[in-house]
């Protein structure tokens, strides 16, 4: 299909506009892997429709060169490519006429019948290789102190920690691309579970100088972190069930291992008067160690805490933030020093070590391995060999036990 199409440009561009000289064989090579790109994104489109039923694509001038974060081959040709392709019936193209915005295009009909009638597939679409997945963001602000929740992608210098950083995500994607991952249809949403490409995120504090990586780290990009939990069944690992594991109140954990304290028994979001919010003191607790002041006055509004229903993520009403504080702090004292410091980001990223070291050991004994933040989807017959690798490394980071629970999904 990209071949076709390549030559359908190339026959294009002879009867409207032939041109004078050859391209240079670095323009060649980027003006065919933008059409293979292009191709590719409107073909999984037709598999895979975006709600929008459009792609967006940036063909703006704003900045000059390329940073790490972008495709090279998409650069300031891509506007007469695009008209290329919408010339010869391949694409609908949609420019952005607000600022901001980003323009749009989608597969028109009859590429679609192509698609269709060449039976290609999801096992058909790949990822580029090279692409970064390491990478840096900054929050920032709109107006005072109120963050928009929007981020800006930072350029950063190579170090030897990121270069190593960065073979290890490699590693880790060229593991599981080549892994036995399927999907048993539930009647849901269709699923791409060729969607593997793991990245590393790490972010930096409006106030931060300077370039670091040691906030946040998380990694996302896997398709089963965006499943819904009751759907996450459905994931077979060389056609087994998988297992679900999680470290057991893992943030309050790290909390208390960042200040060398014990933690008590049971379960750390257990708060006396709170016992049916469970999920609603979980997210209190996080909103307190993100601060990075101690004057807060309300709950976020899109946490929904002011009120709700034990069922929901939400506070019973009439506990407030002093309340809700003054409530954890009289079950955890030891975490005084760690509300109001922003100690959070920090926190994801002693969970993010602790998950890479584990899916790299787990790697090395042939387990395929899909993390989740502080937990790991796998095959159920390797449940108590990663329980195992997460206990193990969960101790060697932070000097103490990290509970890890065990469940069977599907």
């Amino acid at each position: 299909m990209v071949d076709e199409v390549a030559r359908r440009v190339a026959q294009h561009e002879e009867e409207v506009e032939p041109r004078r000289r050859k391209r240079r064989p670095d323009d060649a090579h980027r003006h065919a892997v933008a059409i293979e790109a292009i191709v590719a994104n409107l073909a999984h489109a037709i598999l895979l429709p975006p709600d929008t039923g459009q792609l967006a694509v940036l063909t703006g001038n704003a900045l000059k060169g390329h940073s790490r974060y972008d495709n090279p081959a998409l650069g300031k040709t891509l506007r007469t490519l695009l008209n290329r392709l919408e010339e010869i019936g391949v694409l609908a193209w949609t420019m952005s006429i607000t600022r901001g915005e980003a323009s749009s295009i989608a597969p028109s009909a009859t590429f679609t019948e192509r698609v269709q009638a060449a039976g290609i597939s999801l096992e058909d679409i790949g990822r580029l290789p090279g692409e970064e997945v390491i990478l840096l963001s900054r929050k920032f602000e709109l107006r005072g102190n109120v963050e928009d929740g929007k981020r800006e992608a930072v350029e950063y210098t190579d170090t030897p920690a990121t270069m190593a950083m960065r073979e290890v995500m490699r590693d880790l994607n060229t593991f599981l691309a080549g892994a036995d991952i399927t999907f048993v249809d539930d009647g849901g949403d269709p699923v791409d579970t060729h969607q593997r490409t793991l990245r590393r995120h790490f972010t930096l504090r409006r106030d931060d100088a300077g370039e670091r990586f040691d906030r946040c780290g998380r990694l996302f990009g896997g398709f089963w972190q965006y499943l819904k939990r009751d759907r996450r069944g459905g994931i077979r690992i060389n056609g087994e069930k998988v297992a679900v594991l999680d470290y057991a109140s893992m943030f309050p954990r790290l909390a208390y291992a960042s200040v060398g304290a014990v933690p008590p028994e049971g379960d750390l979001y257990a708060i006396p008067g709170l016992e049916e919010y469970r999920r609603g003191v979980k997210l209190a607790v996080n909103c307190l160690l993100f601060d990075d002041h101690t004057n807060r006055k309300s709950w976020p509004a899109d946490l929904t805490l002011a009120s709700g229903t034990a069922e929901g993520a939400a506070l019973p009403e009439g506990w407030t933030v002093a309340r809700t504080r003054r409530a954890v702090l009289d079950r955890h004292p030891a975490l005084a020093p760690c509300f109001g410091t922003g100690l959070g980001y920090s926190l994801m990223h002693t969970e993010s070590m602790i998950l890479v070291e584990v899916l790299n050991r787990l790697k090395a004994q042939g387990i395929v391995a899909l993390g989740l933040h502080d937990g790991l989807l796998v095959p159920h017959a390797k449940a108590e060999a990663a329980r195992t690798a997460m206990e193990e490394v969960g101790r060697k980071v932070t000097s103490m036990s990290l509970p890890v629970t065990v469940a069977t999904l599907g």
